[in-house]
Order: structure tokens, then sequence, then C-alpha cells
């Protein structure tokens, strides 16, 4: 028997065992019998190619424009290929080598789905060019049922001839515990497919759509909408979801997404993410009611992927499963929630010298704090914002206090009552998931030589604000700023270093006690500048030298702190301590009155060193622990600066002594 008569008996005994072979509905999908329909009219396809003397559409160099009315050997190979990739169906009875309208809607299909434009069904130069540089590969749109359309993938098989395989595994890096109404491409399953032997064109995706009892379409009809497939991050595919692209097959739904082709290299994983589109009204009955599961099918049939040989692999099992928490409209439960920022100024003094009565400064930053949103966009209606004034300074805040984002003012006004700013009307959004750094000043006015000290707070009490749908929202925390003190004339103190160490160790006197030879120095360096006056500065450890070397007070004050394991202790009485300070030439000496002038405008860096030794007068061993010294005042002019008592900011490390 000749060849080509072997090869119509084959085809045709293919075709009878085909007509008459049934396969129980059970078994398998409608889809998935379709498919293996497809499967075998392509072979029988290529096979009436061979015997009229053509080649099969996987062999086949397309060198001819094919259009309605083409026939020949080639429209038979395209029409074979079409097949093959799931465009086309042939009718029964109906031989091919006849460019139709079938054929023409299979090929406008394919461009469609390759991103040829336009998609007119014409095969003309740039089609064949993408097809014959597929090499068999293809972006067809696969064996599934679904309607999911994607951009393809560029580059193509590396390893042609060699047989491969796939596997899946779970990866649920970026997916959501819990999608809300209204979510948008939201990621909800996630898993790794890796290439083993060959490279993979990964071409379909079918999931599984199960809920608690497995039998109702509140999955696709109630909670999602839309599917998307993405790998590395890129989307390639996308279905909505409807009763004509999910699939019942036994008590289970399925989807199957298709439309692109996805090489893997072989020995490499991508990332496969599927997201959703949730609906934007789901009853609230729905959202707890069942567990909404999505799952890649059981007995490896979730992904199907093309190896070198061009032979299908399948993977994945219904391990690979995810079920998210569905929950109202993010809006409806939206926070914003206010905290202090490190920015916010620490505990200083300030000189306020503008003006024409030099009693004056524009604009001190007060409070610096944040608001953070979740889970909406948050609008801030109106916003009240406490100032408390201390201390018997003439220094007043009360002609206008102003908040600000960056550097552009929301809003300005006057306080209230004196203590208190109302911004009403603000109307200042905070987006979803953000936080928003806002910054309040005030006018100092009437400022004199006495401090006034002045705090700004809020708190979530003092917030009105609402969510995108106009309802209030839940607040929470607070921000309160620290103490900034002001006067008109008066030294500006900057701390520029601070260290500490230790010396020696306690040791035994040889009669009963033990009698420490150690010394703990902490050692400083401030910055003391004169400002709206000069400034007089004592040179010898007195009580007006600039510090007092007891740790208790004198005069009202002293000028260093000890702390003992994390608290300040006065009562730590030691054998000696010493205090060695040096004021730079910059401060003018004063004849006659061991004193210098540090003239309005100057500043002068004086480096001090505070000494204690580690035993008490009775010649007893200081308390073990962590010690630390703290610079607490500084005299000048008669006057003393203390801002800086137990601020930790002020204070050295904690060293073990003695």
């Amino acid at each position: 028997m000749k060849l080509k008569s072997k090869l119509f008996a084959g085809a045709i005994g293919f075709a009878m065992v085909l007509s008459t072979v049934a396969i129980p509905a059970s078994a398998q999908t409608t889809a998935e019998l379709t498919a293996q329909i497809n499967s075998l009219l392509a072979m029988i396809a290529q096979l009436q190619a061979q015997i009229a003397g053509g080649s099969s559409g996987a062999s086949t160099t397309f060198t001819s424009d094919l259009t309605i009315g083409s026939t020949g050997s080639q429209v038979t190979a395209l029409q074979s290929w079409l097949v093959s990739k799931g465009y086309l169906t042939m009718p029964a009875g109906v031989a091919m080598g006849y460019f139709g309208g079938l054929t023409q809607s299979a090929v406008a299909k394919y461009q469609a789905e390759a991103g040829i434009s336009p998609a007119a069904g014409y095969f003309g130069p740039i089609t064949r060019a993408k097809v014959n540089a597929m090499g068999g590969v293809g972006t067809g749109t696969g064996t599934g049922t679904g309607t999911g359309t994607g951009t393809g993938s560029t580059g193509g098989i590396t390893t042609p001839g060699v047989e491969g395989t796939i596997s899946v595994t779970q990866n649920n890096s970026g997916v959501a515990s819990t999608v809300y109404e209204g979510d948008n491409m939201v990621a909800i399953l996630g898993f790794d497919i890796e290439a083993k032997t060959s490279d993979m064109a990964v071409q379909r995706i079918k999931l599984d759509l199960d809920e608690d009892d497995g039998s109702d379409t509140k999955f696709y009809n109630k909670i999602f909408e839309k599917l998307y497939v993405t790998v590395d991050g890129n989307t390639v595919a996308s279905s909505d979801l409807t009763s004509s692209t999910v699939v019942k097959d036994g008590a289970n739904y399925f989807i199957t997404l298709t439309g692109f082709n996805v090489v893997i290299p072989k020995n490499s994983k991508k990332q496969v993410v599927i997201k959703a589109d949730v609906r934007e009204a789901i009853d609230s009955a729905d959202y707890d009611a069942e567990n909404y599961t999505i799952s890649l099918p059981a007995a490896g049939s979730g992904v199907r992927a093309v190896d070198g040989a061009g032979i299908d692999q399948y993977a994945g099992d219904n391990t690979i499963t995810r079920t998210p928490v569905v929950s109202a409209d993010l809006s409806e439960s939206a926070t914003l929630q206010l905290s202090l920022n490190t920015a916010s100024p620490k505990k200083t003094d300030i000189v306020a010298t503008a003006g024409a009565s030099e009693n004056e400064m524009d604009d001190v930053t007060l409070l610096v704090f944040d608001a953070k949103a979740e889970k909406d966009d948050v609008k801030i209606t109106d916003l009240n914002i406490g100032i408390w004034k201390t201390g018997s300074g003439a220094a007043t805040a009360s002609t206008s206090v102003s908040i600000w984002d960056g550097s552009t003012e929301l809003d300005s006004v006057s306080l209230t009552g004196g203590i208190t700013a109302v911004f009403a009307d603000l109307d200042y959004v905070v987006p979803k998931n953000t936080t928003k750094t806002l910054t309040v000043k005030a006018d100092i006015r009437a400022a004199n030589g006495t401090v006034a000290n002045f705090v700004a707070s809020t708190t979530a009490s003092l917030v009105t604000d609402e969510n995108t749908k106009g309802d209030s929202v839940t607040d929470s925390g607070s921000a309160t700023g620290y103490q900034i003190g002001v006067r008109n004339t008066g030294p500006e103190i900057t701390l520029l270093s601070k260290s500490i160490t230790t010396d020696g160790a306690p040791q035994n006197n040889g009669i009963s006690t033990n009698v420490s030879t150690s010394t703990m120095t902490a050692s400083f360096t401030l910055r003391v500048k004169a400002v709206g006056a000069d400034l007089t500065l004592g040179l010898t450890q007195s009580t007006s030298s600039p510090f007092v070397a007891s740790t208790t007070p004198v005069s009202g004050s002293k000028s260093f702190t000890i702390y003992r394991n994390g608290s300040a202790d006065d009562t730590i009485s030691s054998n000696a301590t010493s205090t060695a300070f040096t004021v730079p030439a910059t401060c003018t000496v004063v004849s006659g009155a061991n004193s210098c002038t540090l003239s309005e405008g100057t500043s002068v860096d004086i480096p001090v060193t505070f000494v204690i030794q580690g035993r008490t007068t009775a010649g007893a061993a200081l308390t073990a622990g962590l010690y630390s010294v703290g610079i607490s005042a500084l005299n000048w002019s008669g006057n003393t600066s203390s801002f800086m008592s137990s601020e930790v900011d002020w204070r050295t490390a904690d060293v073990s002594f003695p």
C-alpha cells in the first residue's frame, strides 16, 4: 500500500474510532472533550495536508498572503495551525483548503490576542512573520473555556526538541489575606511555576472556584467579578467571571484563563499571582456566610505548558489554595491615627528679637505631627490645636497660628480663648495608607526678659474627619510637642558633643572597707550665642560661673545631674567632684570682675568636664550600677537657663560604675 493510501486509511480509521468511543461526561468537562476533538481534528487535517502533498502547519513556512477566497496547501496548513491552537473549529464534513469566513474570524481572533492591528483576519506579512517566528509553539488560547485575553510573551523556546516538565509550589508573597468591596486587582492566590529539563511555554491556567458546600455560585456572581493572571508582576491574561466563562463540573466551578504564552527558561521559575476585582456592593450576609476559596484543581490539571518537543505538560493540585477574608468597603472601616513626628522641636529656649520693639518672632514651630490614614482616604474637615502657656513671661502666641504641609500653608487663625487654634473647614485629605506630616507654627509677640513657655498639642477628640463616602472616621492617638521657652534677650544654647569615660576600679584599703580609686568623667561641648543683648559669663567655679560643680542645688540650680540605672539620684554623695571649663577669648574679659562679656550676635564653644569619684565621703564604694551624667543648667548674667534639665538628649550614655 502506498504511503498516501496508508495515511488516508489511518485518518479514516482514526475518525471512526473517535466517532464510536464514548467518554463519560462525569470524567471530563465539555471544554476538555472539545479540546481533545479539536486536537484530533488537527491531526487529521495534517494527514490530509500530507496526502495533498502539503505539509503540516507546525512545519510550514508561510510565504503567501491569504484572505477570503484563497485556496491550496498553505490555507490547509494555516487552518491546521489554527485548529491546533484552538482558534478554529472546522464544521463536520467540511474539508480544509478554502479560506472562508470561519478562517477569517479565527485569524482575527489570533491577531487580537497577539496585538496585531488591525485584527481584520487578513493573513498578511505581519501575521505571517509572527506565526513563522513561533516555530510551532504559538500563543493560542489553548484548550480552556475562559474568554481571557493577554499580552503573550516576547522570546520563545530555546530548547527545541527537548521534553520537559513543570512543577508548582505555593508562594503567597504579596497576596492579601483580606479583600474589600470595590478592590481592584487585589492579589488572592500566588504560586511559582518551575520549568525542568526544557524551556516551558505556559499557555493555560485553570482555577477551581470553591465555597463551603461547593455548590453555590456566589464566588463569581456575588463576590468577585474579574480575574487576572500576572507573571512576575506583569498582567498576561484576564477574564470576567460570568456564567459563560465559569463552567460547572460535578459539584465544583472552574474557569480557564488562556490567550498568553509565557516562556519559563529551563531550571528556573516565575511567580504567578492571580488577582481579582471585587464587586462594588456585597450583601452583608455574604461576607462571612461562606469561605470563598480559589485553588488549582486536583489531579495536576491546573497549569498547562508546552515543552521544547511541542508536548503539553501539566502540573498543580488543590494544595495550592487560598481563602481570602471578604469584608465591607474599606472606607467603612477607615481610621486616622495621630502621633508626634521626630522632627518636632525638642525642649529649648529661644529668643524673640524681631519687630519694632525687638520682642517678636514669626512662624515659631511649636509642633510637628503625623496623620496616618488607613483603609481609605480621610478628609480632615476641622482640626483644633491647643497651645498652653506657663511661666511668668509676657510673650504671647495669640496673633496668628498656622498649619503647614511642608512649605505650603494650609490655614491661619487666631487663638480662641487664648488657648485653642480652631482650623474650621480645613478639608485636608490624607490619602489611603499614607502618612502626612503637618507643622503648627505661631507668631510670638510681646516677649520680655522673663521666660514664657509654650506647648502645642492635639488629640483624636479634636479632629473631625470623614471617609470618601462622607461617613465619620475612627480617630486615635495624640501629639504633644515639647516645651518652647521664649524671652527677648538671652543665650541660644546648643549641645555640640557629649561623652563619658571611667578609670580605675574599687579596691580594698587593707582595713575593713572597700575604697574606690575609680573616677567617672563626663565631657560636653556647648555653643552659647548672645541674642538680643550682651551676655556676662563667669570665669571661675563660683555661683556666678556658667557651671555649678555640686550635684546638689546651689542658689536654686545645679549644672549637672547624675543618673543611676536610668533615674536621677540627688542623694549620691561623692567624696569629691570637680568641674573644668574653658571660655574662649571671643568672650571679652571684664577687668577685675572674674567674668567676660559675650557681645550680642557672637557665640563661643565651651568645653566642660564633670568628674566624680566612685566613693562616698565616708570612704565606701558608691552603689554599683549604670551611671550617666546630664547637663541641668547654665548660668549667665545673673540668670539661669535650665530647659535642658531631665532631657535625654542632654545626657551621656550609660557606663558601669564605680
